[in-house]
């Protein structure tokens, strides 16, 4: 387990990748309640640009965590980003303005970004949040602000949380019992994200001087539309970037139509789950090594990628792989333009009446499981706010480091984005 020391002294906010739409369940099968937010209604006009700035931001970060890190990488920036623009709704002054930048926030700031993100939520809860994760894929998400007993929050920031984001008050005592306080959400959100995510805050995260914790989880479970046969899989090599082989389980799969492009030294596949609506693209250079791939992976190409797939016969061959990678992204964000938002210069005055907010440091955790049947992903995060103290078709056999992308096809929205390096691997190098 890492340690969440640097998790928002005042504010976590756990992120899974989307935000809780009306009547969504507060755990994983049950049923709607009666204190759940009433939500404002989608604005299915705010759709387009909404998917804009999340690519954009899934770009940033993506590209941050992965010049840094050696070895498979796994991430989910529209959880990161829905911890942040819950966080933004209590921002002011520079410290908003920084964040609107590195959220890519549309115009008019914040409104256009709440309202977005908010149709986009309550879209992908109508079509994935019922599903079986057989015959269509099962997507559950969930919001909660956690205040210190006893703190002032702004009216028009806790009805934000409460009409974009479904976010409900849960008191808790930090300073009383800060310990219980972090279970409770610990077992909150491994709850939403069926045990996948069982600490996310570590024994260090929550003290007696936290203020508030907004938390939200994504589950997804997600079965292919065309199964690998598991009898077919077999050891073959996979190549390393740095020239090294190793054999892994590789899963082949029939002949069957799916998306298929090509671009400037990659060429990719888009392999759908049942129902066809999600999908995980996956990119393979065909020059160069990986590197260079994700050198360029900016809004542009994802929009691009993403958009830009043509329905071929493709004879797959894919590894079997788990991954689980914890981050602190308190030096990548500010690196990204918010370092306001972590110092004592930070302007959080429309969040509470306390005074001298900032944000600690944002944790972020994700889990993917890859095999015959389909995909189990998972994540959270968190934003800690404290006072500043084949034939006929192309054969695509992955065979060597990819990047892959786990996204809605309706509305172009990126939900998962990592990369395997060494499907043995299931943690970080």
């Amino acid at each position: 387990m890492v340690s969440r020391r640097s998790v928002l002294r005042a504010v976590p906010l756990a992120a899974a990748a989307l935000t809780a739409a009306p009547g969504h369940p507060s755990r994983l099968g049950g049923a709607p309640t009666s204190t759940d937010p009433v939500r404002v209604p989608p604005d299915p006009a705010t759709v387009q640009a909404a998917a804009t700035a999340v690519r954009g931001f899934t770009a940033d970060l993506y590209r941050t965590l992965a010049s840094t890190r050696a070895g498979n990488v796994v991430c989910a920036p529209y959880s990161v980003g829905l911890a942040l623009a819950m966080t933004r709704a209590g921002a002011g002054s520079t410290t908003a303005d920084e964040m609107d930048a590195v959220l890519h926030s549309p115009h008019p700031r914040p409104g256009a970004l709440d309202n977005g993100l908010n149709t986009v939520d309550q879209m992908l809860a109508d079509r994935y949040q019922d599903g079986d994760g057989t015959k269509r894929p099962r997507l559950t998400t969930a919001n909660a602000l956690w205040p210190r007993l006893g703190l002032g929050l702004r009216a028009g920031f806790r009805d934000t949380l409460a009409g974009y984001y479904g976010a409900a008050p849960h008191p808790v005592d930090f300073r009383g019992a800060p310990e219980a306080a972090r279970q409770e959400i610990n077992t909150w959100v491994s709850d939403r994200t069926n045990a996948k995510i069982p600490e996310l805050l570590g024994s260090d995260a929550v003290s007696p001087d936290t203020s508030l914790i907004l938390t939200n989880t994504i589950y997804l479970m997600a079965a292919w539309r065309y199964p690998f046969t598991a009898r077919l899989t077999a050891a073959e090599p996979f190549t390393r970037d740095d020239g090294s082989v190793v054999d892994v389980p590789m899963m082949r799969g029939p002949f069957d139509p799916m998306g298929y492009q090509e671009g400037d030294g990659w060429r990719a596949v888009d392999v759908p789950y049942a129902g066809s609506d999600l999908a995980m693209a996956i990119v393979l250079p065909t020059r160069g090594d990986l590197a260079t791939v994700e050198a360029g992976l900016d809004a542009a190409w994802l929009g691009a990628l993403l958009t830009g797939f043509r329905f071929t016969d493709v004879q797959l061959r894919l590894p079997r792989w788990t991954t689980r990678l914890p981050a602190e992204l308190k030096a990548a964000l500010s690196g990204l333009g918010m370092p306001t938002a972590f110092s004592s210069r930070a302007d959080f005055t429309a969040m509470s009446t306390e005074p001298a907010l900032c944000i600690d440091d944002v944790v972020h955790e994700t889990f993917i499981a890859v095999d015959e049947k389909g995909t189990e992903a998972a994540a959270a995060s968190a934003v800690i706010i404290r006072p500043p103290s084949i034939p006929q078709g192309p054969q695509f056999f992955v065979n060597r480091p990819f990047v892959y992308v786990i996204h809605d096809r309706l509305t172009g929205v990126p939900l998962f984005l990592g990369r395997v390096h060494d499907p043995l691997v299931t943690g970080p190098a």
